[in-house]
């Protein structure tokens, strides 16, 4: 890479990172989350033994290098910078300089909020894998084909299992190629396993990452019909693309990549299978040489106009430092009400249990350096099978502790907020209110 490209990505990561720390960061979505699982596993617990989690162990494994350093959000941004660096230069490889109009297209904040996609976590990590595949695919490198394929099941099993039913093409017409890639599939998977086993959670893998999922579709199968709409005509792209060229296998990979925005159909998982619509796209068209400084000053605009208006709208915001949550941006009022529910937790004598939505679970737990467990994360199809029988004995078994809740979540009506409300309110039934801080109840369990 010479000097110029040094610099060019450079300041792309400059751009990445201050994107995620402060034009971005009120959209978080399930960062917090995310970075909860890498902070666990930097903090020597292990995924489906100590937490709950529901995806394969790779992106937590991967992500928690920097935080053996530190914990602190930033160290996780920096490293998502990092990724995102790689991500372009592989996108840059397939469009050439028509990445910039990539760029662009991924600032979009509506109608559908492209920029979501940038965000850390194992979805991200998905989508990386999957567009250094479209790279690598018509290099004949079936091994490594084959590889990537066993690391998207790695990183998230039921998109790693959908992505390998093109590869069934090749058992019919070349065995050869087929085994190529069956063999680069397997290796990661089976590293996977031995891992598995030699943490004795196998059993517990699969009820969390398969078991699990029947209960999680059940209650969180959402479909923004606005959204279910865009995605009918993603898909409806690639169909019309492998009509004109059916014989292009890739083609039919990436149809199968639209499983990434199920079951929950909304602006962030429609958002990540457009992203690979938009490569194509960009990659058909062409842009006269002129008009790249254009696209540049555009996405800087818009990225501008995005975070002036978003701080506008939102009154008395402020940035703050939290312990491993650095240049954190709030609002007074929860600035306030956070600060006296830190306080208020750390003057009692037993064992405090949040028991809220899981990223304000995480937050709080890895602002005061406690370990992760399995009451963090309160989602539906979060607990493998029957699992909202297990965590109710779980709650019942606790004795004399304190438990946090949102009373907000507990009595919202959302069908399809993943929250479990039935055992926030056996919390309110079996416990005893002790005092209310904002929208934070704090229930004494004898």
């Amino acid at each position: 890479m010479n000097k110029k490209n040094i610099i060019k990505y450079l300041i792309l990561f400059v751009y990445f990172f201050i994107s995620l720390v402060f034009i971005f960061t009120l959209s978080r979505g399930d960062t917090y989350v995310n970075f909860g699982f890498s902070y666990a596993v930097s903090m020597g617990e292990i995924p489906y033994n100590d937490f709950n989690m529901v995806i394969s162990p790779l992106s937590p494994y991967l992500y928690s290098v920097g935080l053996f350093l530190s914990k602190n959000i930033i160290v996780y941004y920096l490293e998502q910078s990092l990724f995102l660096c790689v991500l372009f230069y592989f996108v840059e490889k397939i469009v050439n300089k028509k990445y910039l109009l990539f760029l662009l297209v991924l600032s979009i904040p509506f109608p559908i909020a492209m920029v979501s996609v940038l965000y850390p976590g194992y979805n991200f990590l998905v989508l990386l894998l999957f567009i250094i595949f479209v790279y690598c695919f018509d290099k004949n490198k079936y091994y490594l084909l084959g590889f990537l394929l066993g690391l998207i099941f790695c990183t998230k099993q039921t998109i790693g299992l959908v992505l390998f039913i093109p590869t069934l093409y090749y058992l019919f017409k070349d065995r050869k190629i087929f085994i190529k890639m069956f063999i680069g599939y397997m290796i990661p998977i089976i590293v996977l396993l031995i891992y598995l086993l030699f943490n004795n959670n196998l059993f517990n893998y699969i009820d969390l990452c398969f078991l699990g999922l029947f209960d999680f579709g059940n209650n969180n199968s959402s479909i923004d019909i606005y959204y279910l709409i865009m995605l009918l005509l993603e898909i409806l792209y690639f169909i019309i693309k492998i009509i004109k060229d059916k014989n292009n296998l890739l083609l039919y990979y990436c149809l199968l990549f639209s499983s990434v925005s199920l079951p929950i159909i909304d602006y962030y998982h429609v958002s990540l299978f457009l992203v690979i619509v938009f490569l194509f796209i960009i990659k058909d068209i062409n842009i006269e040489d002129r008009l790249y400084k254009y696209i540049v000053i555009f996405t800087i605009c818009l990225d501008i106009i995005w975070a002036v208006i978003t701080y506008y709208y939102i009154s008395n915001i402020i940035i703050v430092n939290y312990n491993n949550f650095g240049l954190s941006i709030s609002t007074e009022n929860d600035y306030k009400y956070t600060n006296e529910l830190l306080e208020y937790v750390d003057s009692l004598d037993k064992e405090v249990i949040y028991f809220m939505r899981g990223s304000e679970n995480y937050f709080y737990k890895i602002t005061t350096n406690r370990k992760l467990d399995f009451f963090d994360l309160p989602n539906y199809g979060n607990y493998g099978y029957d699992g909202l029988n297990k965590m109710k004995k779980r709650i019942n078994d606790k004795k004399d502790v304190y438990f946090v809740i949102d009373r907000k979540l507990v009595k919202n009506n959302n069908p399809f907020q993943q929250y479990i409300k039935e055992l926030g309110q056996l919390i309110i039934d079996k416990g005893i209110l002790k005092r209310s801080i904002g929208v934070y109840d704090i229930y004494y369990k004898e």
